[in-house]
């Protein structure tokens, strides 16, 4: 039987386009997993499931877009134009469009919806219950959306942001840095073995992880691969984390094909035993295989190479280094460069010029001692339990009695 003090259900409706909007949903119920409350998670739908006729082909009309504008070159360019322009709280053709079967579904429910995308904010406004999941630490105008009951984010800095928008403080909670719980529960081991790698006077080879975006732009992908091969070159090590069959994985084999360099594809579920050669690149086919595979390899990271993207908490929680890869694409990313630059945890890695450097860089902030402080400025200045928070908060809140 089920407390009182507990929720009968908690429904989760999620995009399934890119990963960034879709990893926060995961988290919270990764959270609720390990609080053993998984009995609570029903509905874990995405839009795809619950829409039908012309909503269906819309929302496959907006994911191509993603896939072509997130992809860089001209495409990019508009894409960017396009979000930065997005106006979520002006209701229109296209957005009763997209709503048509998700309002249908969900608008009279009486459980708890969490959703982590504005459009779904916007053609959900006036459902009770309904939960604006943000996770980025920017708060770009596309992200702000009248209609949810509680928007949750990561910081009082972007909580701020919220409530200069309109919502009222007791509307908006503020989590703490979605991070993975996996890597939240090895964060402070891993960190004190990568400190004594980071350290001017260890000649331990850096091990350095490389992720695209889940579009892998083309302009992202080379810039990965030339840093690879530089890093290698230099006398490091990398682990690339590429889906399966994709432009990263097949670029990156490449690259280091052409330039003699020892790598081994690590296929799911498959482990290595023994020593790696200087590149492993790991292939996965979903958001929860990529976690899985992160997870594994995470005690050997000494620094990461990626968009600044959703993994931009790691660089803030983790004491991990960053290497933000550019040109930026869409409205979050430019706004979370500017923080983590801010924040002296990352540093750019805007060029294929940055790139062909990258492991003689690596070799003198490790000498001068930079790789170190950038570690340590990521560490204990946030608290990295928001996933596991929100967990507890939806426990709380919403009771049965409701």
């Amino acid at each position: 039987m089920e407390s009182p003090s507990q929720p009968q259900r908690i429904e989760f409706l999620c995009t399934n386009i890119g990963r960034g909007h879709p990893f926060y949903l995961d988290g919270i119920i990764e959270a609720l997993v390990r609080r053993g409350n998984i009995g609570l998670v029903r509905g874990e739908n995405d839009v795809f499931t619950v829409s039908e006729g012309p909503s269906k082909a819309a929302w496959k009309m907006v994911r191509k877009m993603y896939e072509a504008g997130s992809s860089g070159g001209l495409g990019g360019l508009f894409y960017n134009r396009l979000r930065d322009g997005a106006d979520y709280n002006q209701p229109g053709l296209t957005l009763r469009l997209l709503g048509r079967s998700i309002v249908r579904e969900y608008i009279d429910r009486p459980w708890p919806l969490v959703v982590a995308h504005p459009i779904l904010v916007a053609v959900l406004k006036g459902k009770r219950k309904l939960i604006y999941q943000h996770g980025e630490l920017a708060a770009p105008t596309e992200a702000l959306v009248y209609g949810a009951d509680k928007v949750l984010v990561p910081t009082e800095e972007t909580a701020q942001v919220f409530m200069n928008f309109g919502y009222h403080p007791d509307d908006v909670v503020i989590a703490g840095l979605c991070i993975e719980p996996s890597l939240v529960k090895q964060a402070g081991d891993a960190l004190a073995a990568r400190k004594k790698r980071l350290d001017e006077d260890c000649e331990i080879p850096l091990m350095a992880a490389f992720f695209s975006s889940g579009a892998e732009p083309k302009t992202h992908v080379d810039t990965i691969a030339c840093a690879v091969v530089s890093h290698i070159r230099a006398g490091g090590r990398a682990i690339v984390f590429a889906q399966q069959g994709g432009r990263l994985e097949s670029i990156c084999g490449e690259r280091c094909h052409a330039h003699q360099i020892e790598h081994v594809t690590c296929d799911q579920g498959a482990s290595l035993v023994g020593d790696q050669p200087p590149v492993v690149i790991v292939t996965f086919d979903s958001r929860r295989e990529l976690t899985y595979r992160t997870t594994q390899f995470f005690p050997q990271f000494d620094l990461f190479v990626a968009p600044a993207h959703e993994r931009s908490h790691w660089a803030l929680g983790l004491g991990l280094p960053m290497f933000i890869v550019g040109p930026e694409i869409g409205s979050f990313a430019p706004l979370n460069r500017e923080w983590l630059i801010r924040d002296e945890v990352a540093l750019p890695l805007a060029s294929m010029r940055d790139a062909e450097r990258f492991g003689e860089r690596l070799l003198e902030l490790r000498e001068i001692g930079e790789l170190y402080d950038m570690a340590l400025d990521g560490w204990n200045n946030h608290s990295i339990d928001g996933f596991d928070t929100i967990a507890g908060y939806f426990i709380n809140h919403y009771p049965l009695s409701d």
